[in-house]
């Protein structure tokens, strides 16, 4: 009995609480709510009445650091700027020398610290880097603003190579830097080759391919190899697949007409080979189905895929019966 006992205290690792302990946290947390509660109430109130100076600014980042959500606090610390800007009426010049930016990004980095998918920090992080532009759109402070965004996109993107945030603010970012599509393409070609499964990664590659360059059968041969790299080694993940599609639709605006059905056939090919070596995995066969067009369709395609994917089937037998 005492082994017994033992064992469920030391159960997934954790010493059970006693009741003092778990009564100390208990009040703990009520005081933290209430602390929080009231620094809300503040922010609110000094937000109706317009109080915009530095007091309700500091309420804000406060209220900020324990919750980075509240996006009437970001709304009131923005407005603030444009108030204290438009009061003092400064030029553009001026205004973005005097460095209201720094603080900004400080506060909005310690957020994505403790929540790198907040909606409302990555929306002030892109508005202040958006107004600096603006401002100085050739000054040395804009251009080492920017630098050290992209740097903590790479950081970011290290710790969660799929945070779509991120991938978005980047892009962002690059195109105020004027980096090429090729750096960029490298960049992706990276992260892809660390995980085929970043579909993130896959799309800002597919969105950085302008529609002119998507268009030439060169570029499309060398993506398709690329996606049917990832096939061969993960046929079940779909993030390649995804990017296949995308591609499929490319092949299918080439202008001529030799080279357009060139590219479906070597594409349709490569997934009957993969749809061999794995008859378990639907994606193949499913991108059979799409490339071969409704006239080449056939009944056992579907009936295959409603027995592989037995939760769409329905659909599927929707899509066969025409």
């Amino acid at each position: 009995d005492r082994l017994d006992v033992t064992r469920r205290l030391a159960m997934h690792g954790r010493r059970r609480q006693t009741a003092e302990e778990r009564e100390r946290r208990r009040e703990a947390n009520i005081e933290r709510v209430q602390k929080f509660n009231a620094l809300q109430s503040d922010v609110l109130r000094r937000h109706r009445a317009g109080e915009r100076d530095a007091v309700s600014m500091k309420a804000c980042e406060k209220l900020l650091e324990l919750c980075p959500e509240i996006m009437t606090a970001w709304n009131h610390r923005r407005e603030t700027i444009e108030a204290a800007a438009s009061t003092s009426s400064p030029s553009d010049a001026e205004d973005a020398e005097r460095d209201w930016w720094t603080p900004e990004l400080k506060l909005s980095e310690t957020a994505l610290r403790s929540n790198p998918k907040s909606y409302p920090s990555w929306h002030h992080r892109k508005w202040v880097i958006g107004r600096l532009k603006r401002l100085a759109p050739d000054a040395p402070t804009t251009r080492d603003a920017l630098e050290h965004e992209l740097a903590l996109c790479v950081k970011l993107l290290d710790m969660d190579d799929r945070n779509f945030h991120c991938w978005a603010y980047r892009r962002f970012i690059v195109e105020h830097l004027g980096r090429s599509v090729d750096d960029e393409l490298a960049y992706t070609l990276e992260k892809i080759e660390n995980n085929f499964s970043n579909y993130s990664a896959w799309h800002y590659r597919s969105a950085h391919l302008s529609t002119e360059a998507a268009k030439k059968k060169e570029m499309l041969d060398k993506e398709f190899e690329l996606a049917s790299n990832a096939f061969y080694t993960e046929p079940e993940d779909q993030s390649a697949w995804m990017y296949h599609r995308w591609l499929t639709s490319r092949a299918r605006e080439l202008d001529d007409a030799g080279e357009r059905a060139a590219a479906l056939r070597a594409a349709l090919e490569t997934c009957q080979e993969i749809s061999e070596l794995e008859p378990e995995c639907k994606w193949p066969l499913l991108a059979q189905v799409m490339l071969s067009g409704e006239s080449h369709r056939d009944a056992e395609m579907f009936n295959r895929l409603a027995a592989l994917d037995p939760s769409r089937s329905g659909y599927y037998r929707d899509v066969a019966s025409g």
